[in-house]
């Protein structure tokens, strides 16, 4: 594979983001994985089945769940069950996701910020269109 490879300059993209990702997160010991669904909460909740997640993250059912319970265990979310539907497992934040969630957009947006460094508004603007297209072509 040729370092000029779309897929593979992609790929090498996304291992950098979720590295410095981790990598930022590690003072509030959570992982790049998790805040996404910390996000997925603070967008769309305030609480969400498993199912809901897993169908939002696009990974199978047993990550969601080691996700969750990790997030569950360090008092970021709480899980019960659904008193509708018993087979529906809910996950909601808890305050102490809420008090970090300023501290964590802080490092996304800086994070954000620095991919897009040195790029006009106007590439900025190509660049997000780009990619779009590119990901419209994969889906």
């Amino acid at each position: 594979m040729k370092k000029d490879d779309v897929g593979y300059l992609i790929k090498l993209i996304s291992d950098k983001m979720r590295a410095q990702g981790d990598s930022d997160l590690r003072e509030y010991d959570l992982t790049f994985s998790q805040v996404r669904i910390l996000g997925y909460l603070h967008r769309y909740g305030p609480e969400a089945t498993q199912k809901e997640i897993e169908t939002w993250l696009d990974v199978a059912h047993p990550t969601v769940v080691g996700l969750v319970s990790r997030l569950e265990k360090n008092g970021f979310v709480e899980c019960y069950t659904d008193s509708k539907d018993r087979r529906n497992k809910l996950v909601r934040l808890t305050p102490k996701a809420h008090e970090i969630k300023e501290k964590v957009d802080q490092k996304r947006k800086q994070n954000e910020e620095q991919l897009s460094s040195g790029f006009s508004q106007e590439e900025q603007h190509e660049l997000v269109r780009l990619l779009k297209k590119v990901y419209l072509n994969i889906e």
